[in-house]
């Protein structure tokens, strides 16, 4: 998207189809809200600017020297970085938005019922036992399967904070088939910890591990798919709402893919980023028996029903996404302090680690379609 707009787009000397070209970027740029991950040209005070790198809409200032931002649509709400104005000051008393204790003031909006309670209630003192239950965990599950038959390594999407992860084989007499953890194999990062699993399978068959893991990212999706470059066969798959590295480090140039035995010779990647909605129609296919006596993986429902459509050529996700939880907080005197809850005040908060994933140059972005089984 062209976000240059050519002010002066006629002129009886001028190239009618040079003009004509002109302003239709000028339509374009006006219809994306000039649309872009960087600032457009041609600057002037009132015009919109829809940010693509943060997401969020922005408005040009009268004295046309900086940017105000609008809407934060990553997290759907309105910026707000003041609560004044130029004509009559602070709009909302300061005795109304803090009142002594026993005044009424904003803290009292409830029901009669359910009033809110004021900062120093007990209420919001140390979290009691059993008060975060497990329904109100956020979890994320992940998955990789291989049908690798001289043992493999892939990276479980869960890391750091990843339970111990579960295994199943396509056949049900797996004694043939090996899985371990392993911090063996080709390609292992050395500067930073992954969890990785070892997964070796008799022929014939397909190996699946899923890790359940405490998550709070899931922005983009990922599907990589491991397999030869010349024969196009399909040796290994991994998905997750999490880029591999998450978890692992959170470092994506250490860990930009989960396969341990990739070889740039051999081996092709490629990467899909399904929508919320094909993820939705893909997950209502693993259902199997309602009872719960059989279960597909996701990644089962992609062998089976979807293949990759080689035709099509969709851009690398340029969204900022969670990688990690950071090591240190700031306290109020922003001071670094360790992201323990041992030494987390009250009013401490807890910022997931977003990063832009740069696309390595070996990695084929593709998009899944429908297999026909008529």
């Amino acid at each position: 998207m062209s976000q240059d707009f050519t002010d002066d787009c006629f002129a009886s000397d001028h190239v009618v189809q040079t003009d004509m070209a002109n302003i239709e970027k000028n339509f374009a740029a006006l219809k994306s809200g000039f649309s872009g991950a960087a600032t457009p040209s041609n600057l002037i005070a009132g015009m919109w600017w829809f940010d693509k790198t943060t997401n969020i809409l922005k408005l040009r200032n009268e004295a046309n020297n900086a940017w105000q931002s609008v809407w934060d649509f990553a997290n759907n709400k309105p910026v707000i970085t003041n609560l004044s104005n130029e004509i009559t000051g602070a709009m909302i008393a300061a005795a109304i938005k803090d009142p002594a204790a026993g005044t009424y003031g904003l803290r009292r909006l409830g029901t009669t019922a359910l009033k809110a309670c004021a900062g120093n209630d007990a209420r919001l003192g140390a979290i009691g036992d059993a008060s975060v239950s497990q329904a109100k965990l956020k979890t994320s599950m992940g998955n990789v399967s291989t049908t690798n038959t001289s043992g493999v390594l892939l990276t479980l999407p869960g890391g750091t904070y990843g339970f111990y992860p579960q295994i199943k084989s396509s056949h049900a007499d797996s004694a043939s088939d090996e899985v371990h953890l392993s911090a063996v194999g080709n390609n292992v990062i050395g500067t930073s910890y992954a969890t990785r699993i070892w997964i070796k399978v008799h022929s014939g068959r397909t190996v699946y591990a899923q890790q359940r893991y405490v998550t709070a990212s899931g922005e983009v999706h990922w599907i990589f798919i491991l397999r030869d470059k010349i024969t196009k066969k399909i040796t290994s798959m991994y998905q997750a709402p999490d880029h591999p590295c998450f978890g692992n480090g959170g470092k994506p140039l250490l860990l930009p893919h989960p396969f341990g035995d990739y070889n740039e010779i051999k081996h092709e990647i490629i990467v899909i980023n399904p929508s919320l909605k094909e993820i939705e129609q893909m997950e209502s296919e693993t259902i199997v028996d309602d009872e719960m006596k059989s279960d597909k993986d996701l990644l089962e429902v992609i062998t089976e029903n979807y293949k990759i459509d080689e035709n099509s050529n969709p851009a690398w996700p340029t969204k900022a996404v969670t990688v990690g939880l950071p090591k240190y907080i700031k306290d109020k005197k922003d001071k670094k302090i360790l992201a323990d809850y041992r030494f987390m005040g009250k009013n401490d908060i807890v910022e997931p680690i977003k990063k832009i994933i740069p696309k390595p140059d070996y990695i084929k972005v593709k998009t899944l379609k429908r297999i026909s089984h008529a």
